[in-house]
This record gives C-alpha cells, structure tokens and sequence, in this order.
C-alpha cells in the first residue's frame, strides 16, 4: 500500500478536524439555542475550547503545519504567520475563549466558569472562524 506524504497527510488532517470542530460547535449551539440543557456552562464552554482549537488545527494543516500551540491566543498568533489578515475579531474570541482557562504555570489561576451571555459571545465568534477555516480547507485557497 502507497503512504500518503506529508502534504496529503496534513490536507486530511485539517479536513479531519474541520468535522470534529464543527461538530463541537454545532452541539454547543444548539445547547444554548434552545436554553434548557443537560449540560451545564462548564462542558459548554469545553465544546467552545475545543472547537476553537480544532479550527485551528486545522487552517494550520491547510497550511501544511502542526499546531505547536493549545491556548487561543498562542493559536491566533501562530496562524497569522499564513494569514496576514486575520480579523480582529478572531483576535477577541481566542482572548474570550482563553480568559477562563489558565493552567499553563503553577501560578495561573486554573479555571472559571463562562456565564451565557459569555458562551453566546464565544459562539458568534467561533462561527466567524469557522467561515474562513471552512473556505481555506474546502476551496483550497
């Protein structure tokens, strides 16, 4: 059997992780849609944390790269070495989406937990990622 290169490898990756993101997002859309849900804030916003990084993960495949980074921030900034022009919006989702989260030294603060108003916010703005995530990996710009 032929092994895939590196280049098609990290293509199927990114098509891989577009699934789960969307995936991710779309469950924690409807939870806060229909506002009565089994889960509570805390898994909610884990299924914003981790569709936030598999979208990443995988415009950073599209790129042919492996993501060296897990927090929002850090994955922003490393996705802005291929585009140039990600919008300051997406900036302001990863410091929303990182904002709950610091576990990356002892002295960080561990978690916290989002409000709704918060999660919505988070939402919205995931969407807008998964716009141009989608458009790179699925028309190959």
């Amino acid at each position: 059997m032929e092994t895939l290169n590196t280049d098609m490898e990290l293509q199927l990756q990114a098509v891989d992780c577009l699934r789960y993101a969307n995936s991710y997002l779309s469950t924690l859309e409807k939870c806060l849609r229909k506002k009565i849900s089994r889960f509570n804030n805390d898994l909610l916003y884990q299924f914003a944390i981790i569709s936030f990084e598999k979208y990443f993960v995988a415009l950073l495949s599209h790129y042919g790269r492996n993501a060296s980074h897990h927090m929002p921030v850090s994955l922003y900034n490393e996705a802005l070495f291929f585009e140039k022009e990600l919008p300051d919006t997406i900036r302001q989702t990863a410091i929303l989406v990182g904002k709950f989260e610091g576990i990356c030294s002892i002295s960080d603060f561990g978690y916290s937990t989002p409000c709704t108003e918060e999660l919505m916010e988070m939402l919205d703005g995931i969407k807008e990622i998964r716009l141009l995530v989608e458009n790179r990996v699925y028309n190959c710009d």
